[in-house]
């Protein structure tokens, strides 16, 4: 039965591959994020899949008692991708509106402007209170719930980050 649910996994994967290389990256398609900032496009359905497949091969790895980060670089675009379809989706900031910093060690930030209206990403610099600093990859794992804000240097108001990490509800 295991090898029979891999297979399909992986006959599953290899059609869906094909079906967005055919469509190419700008095609248009449907994706549940349609409310978010993210194109729907057949290339950010792909973009998503890499990182669906980043997070879950994380779980199995733990699964298994060998976890392994999620590579730099697709831990980066994993952030990025989150706040805009996880937060852009997620409606109105349920909490007093709030500025959070998310730094990466690899050198990238994103600052969330939180409020009634929802979450967007800040241009620039503007200072916060209020931030997560790590790794990029144990950034991305805790936002999806994988690891614990202890993982991260922790600066200013933790209710304000706990309220973050547990917003949106994922399950």
């Amino acid at each position: 039965m295991p090898t029979d649910l891999l297979e399909r996994s992986a006959a599953a994967t290899r059609e869906l591959v094909a079906a967005l290389r055919a469509a190419g990256p700008g095609a248009g398609c449907w994706a549940w994020w349609g409310g978010s900032d993210v194109p729907l496009t057949s290339g950010a359905v792909a973009r998503h899949q890499v990182q669906e497949v980043a997070v879950h091969a994380f779980d199995a790895q733990l699964a298994t008692g060998t976890p392994h980060p999620v590579p730099g670089v697709v831990a980066l675009d994993g952030i990025a991708e989150f706040i805009g379809i996880s937060h852009g989706t997620a409606g109105p900031w349920p909490h007093e509106p709030a500025r959070i910093g998310l730094h990466a060690a690899e050198g990238e930030s994103w600052v969330l402007d939180l409020t009634a209206s929802g979450s967007r990403v800040l241009d620039g610099r503007p200072e916060t209170a209020t931030g997560l600093h790590g790794p990029a990859s144990d950034l991305l794992l805790t936002l999806h719930g994988r690891l614990s804000a202890d993982s991260l240097r922790i600066q200013g108001d933790r209710a304000v980050l706990e309220n973050l990490l547990s917003w949106p509800h994922l399950d």
